[in-house]
């Protein structure tokens, strides 16, 4: 029998004041007294769940103002190289995938009134032959450069998009044109060379012949030219001998990037567990082909096969030394890894406006992260793309970020550095559930500097029209944080947004909520009888265990009550059980001694009143099926003796018969058979026979009835032999 009553609200002033106790000890935290609950931002991770729209995500677990993305999609498949126009501040040039293309990029115009910055203009100036462009360069006139993969062509391209071959060398890849000393350095494969031409693009020198296959990356230092190799690692600088100086021999694959910040050097360090494989087969090959590397096209561009198994290094060595970098010193201190990832590789360094500022490029999550040193790292950019493929700074100031695995470019431009600009850097939290429909109360935001929030709800964790509107938050100074009240519709779901005007900074979000408070739910409840074995020779423990199943569905706390009636009787007749103050446990052993025999119910009440008050507290209770408490011993009578047989019956007025044995002159007790075969009524008739080998005389035999709560009765009866 189950039953159910209405929710009680006055439950027993022991109950009243054990739950008083159990609040005052509670602290503040994801659940607190009142049914109040907690959202909380407080680290890097829970910053990086949500989304940064010209903000920065620091590592030490903050948010301040960083550059405000603007994207624009770029015809073919991947974007993978970018140059700065350096005639044109307010432009750039990509160089793409698929078709091998050059599109020339123009930041947009003011921001919107939204806030948001306009999205940079995107125009095609040529088509090359080949499938990637992969290195660009301007020369002193305003001409382009470009490479193109297969092959060692470098294509010449004017103001009108007028395309002609500018030089020729005998080299399957061409990885970066870099402008030097009037000159122009060039970096091959598979061969590790790098070449020296005019600019005409005649007069080729050989500069570097090295033992490695490719040269990834050239940076010049005054009148010094290092560069980057793959597949081992290896930092040299060129010079005589032709094979070049090696300063540094990384663990890794290949020396992708390198940059040069007012501080030191720094190069980006790749490692895979394909040997041999570099960032740039890397990238061709997530987009289902191999043509950087000479091969013929296979699949199709929009193939996304996993990512290949890497791992990524950021590598710094200090150069300065008096007014000059002094680039002996990569080759003589101890280079410290400033960054480290997992998973991903790193594909384009940046030098940053800050001091000792670098921007990373990685592969993974279209990522771009701001690197001060290895304590000081954040996430500035993360594109809707998989891969970030290349950086490269307007001249007017901003940075431009390409895309790969879906062709897009970035303007990341500066956002809440002035108070008239319209461009704010912005934060988004994740949205956050409260598990039912919730009222909202304060928030509050710990940190710095002018800070503004807006707040949204609504009923589905996606946000689509049944969301309510933004609805700014007035905030006030609250001791140390700045404190406001939402006022959005009571929904499951609800999300944040903080503004950071220039030099604001966003430590810590906490939301204070309060879900609709859901009853607890009392499932079953069972009576176990006192256990005991048949071979047991003392009566069990007089103690009844009551157990129950019970949940919060809204991770509330309950406490419980358990309570004893005999059956039939009325609602006054309930007698609490266990202790004076309710317990938390699912199950209580009742002790039987002092209990009349009779029938009897056990009634188990939930209550979330620890997490509730008992102003808004809600119950459930379940009445169990009616048990049986029997203290009565067996009767055993009618015995009767003939030769070595014993016959007799056993009687119990509680429950059946459970078990009879017999004991000879104090044995052991031994089992007796029912005269039916079964032990399952409160009559049974049993037989014994004695054993043939029972010496001659008078024996005792001590006969031992059972019933199913284990009381035992017993009769002795002589035998003579």
């Amino acid at each position: 029998m189950r039953t159910r009553r209405p929710p009680f609200i006055c439950l027993s002033g022991h109950l009243r004041r054990w739950l008083a106790l159990t609040l005052a000890l509670v602290v503040p935290g994801a659940a607190q007294a009142g049914g109040t609950r907690t959202f909380r931002v407080t680290d890097f991770d829970d910053f990086d769940m949500g989304e940064a729209e010209g903000a920065a995500i620091e590592a030490s677990g903050k948010v301040t103002p960083g550059l405000l993305p603007a994207r624009a999609d770029v015809p073919g498949a991947s974007v993978f190289t970018c140059l700065g126009d350096g005639k044109d501040g307010k432009r750039a040039y990509v160089g793409t995938a698929d078709a091998a293309t050059i599109q020339r990029v123009s930041l947009g115009g003011k921001p919107g009134k939204d806030g948001k910055a306009a999205a940079p203009k995107v125009e095609p100036v040529a088509t090359l032959k080949g499938a990637v462009v992969s290195a660009l360069a301007q020369l002193p006139g305003g001409d382009l450069l470009a490479a193109t993969l297969p092959g060692g062509i470098i294509y010449r391209v004017d103001a009108k998009g007028k395309v002609s071959t500018f030089a020729e060398f005998k080299v399957e890849q061409i990885w970066a044109i870099v402008p030097h000393q009037g000159r122009l350095l060039i970096a091959t494969g598979p061969k590790g060379e790098l070449f020296s031409i005019n600019s005409e693009g005649k007069d080729t020198k050989v500069l570097l012949d090295s033992d490695e296959k490719d040269i990834l990356s050239v940076l010049t230092i005054g009148k010094d030219i290092i560069v980057g190799t793959s597949p081992g690692a290896k930092l040299l600088q060129v010079g005589d001998p032709v094979e070049g100086v090696l300063l540094q021999d990384f663990t890794g694959d290949e020396v992708r990037a390198l940059a040069l910040t007012d501080t030191g050097l720094v190069a980006a360090v790749n490692d895979f567990s394909d040997r041999g494989l570099s960032s740039l087969q890397a990238l061709t090959k997530n987009l289902g082909r191999t043509s950087l590397v000479g091969q013929p096209i296979e699949g199709s561009l929009d193939a996304a096969p996993s990512a290949p198994q890497s791992s990524a290094d950021l590598m710094f060595v200090p150069l300065i030394a008096g007014k000059a970098p002094d680039l002996a010193r990569a080759g003589e201190l101890s280079w410290e890894s400033w960054l480290h990832r997992d998973k991903q590789y790193f594909t384009s360094l940046l030098p940053g406006p800050g001091k000792g500022e670098v921007l990373v490029a990685s592969s993974q999550a279209g990522k771009v992260y701001r690197v001060r040193g290895r304590r000081d790292v954040a996430v500035i950019a993360d594109l809707e793309e998989r891969q970030t493929t290349a950086l490269c700074a307007f001249k007017a100031g901003g940075v431009l970020a390409t895309a790969g695995d879906g062709a897009a470019v970035y303007a990341l431009t500066a956002g809440g550095t002035t108070a008239s600009s319209a461009a704010k850097a912005r934060y988004r939290s994740k949205v956050f559930d409260a598990k039912q429909p919730a009222a909202y109360g304060a928030v509050y935001l710990r940190g710095g500097g002018p800070l503004t929030l807006r707040a949204r709800s609504g009923p589905g964790e996606e946000v689509d029209r049944r969301w309510s509107d933004w609805k700014t938050v007035t905030l006030t100074r609250s001791a140390d944080a700045l404190r406001g009240a939402l006022a959005v519709p009571s929904r499951r779901y609800v999300q944040l947004e903080v503004g950071l005007e220039a030099q604001a900074e966003l430590r810590d979000i906490s939301l204070f909520y309060a879900p609709e408070n859901l009853a607890p739910l009392v499932q079953s409840v069972s009576v176990a009888r006192p256990e005991f074995e048949r071979t047991d020779d003392a009566e069990p423990d007089s103690k009844l265990t009551i157990k129950w199943k019970a949940e919060a569905r809204d991770e509330d706390d309950l406490v419980y009550e358990v309570r004893i009636r005999p059956e039939g009787s009325g609602a006054a007749e309930w007698i609490r059980l266990g202790d004076e103050a309710p317990t938390t446990k699912k199950e209580l052993k009742w002790d039987l001694a002092s209990v009349p025999d009779g029938v009897y119910e056990a009634q188990i009440l939930a209550s979330d009143e620890p997490s509730n008050g008992s102003a808004r507290a809600r119950t459930d209770e379940v009445i169990s099926a009616p048990f049986i408490v029997d203290h009565r011993r067996p009767v055993i009578d009618e015995a009767k003796v003939q030769g070595t047989r014993i016959s007799a019956r056993a009687r119990d007025e509680g429950s059946h018969i459970h078990d009879v044995g017999y004991a000879i002159d104090g044995g052991p007790f031994r089992a007796a058979s029912p005269a039916d075969g079964l032990f399952d009524a409160d009559n049974e008739a049993f037989e014994i026979v004695l054993p043939a080998d029972l010496k001659p005389g008078k024996h005792r035999v001590v006969l031992r009835a059972r019933d199913a709560f284990g009381n035992l009765g017993t009769l002795a009866v002589i035998v003579s032999r």
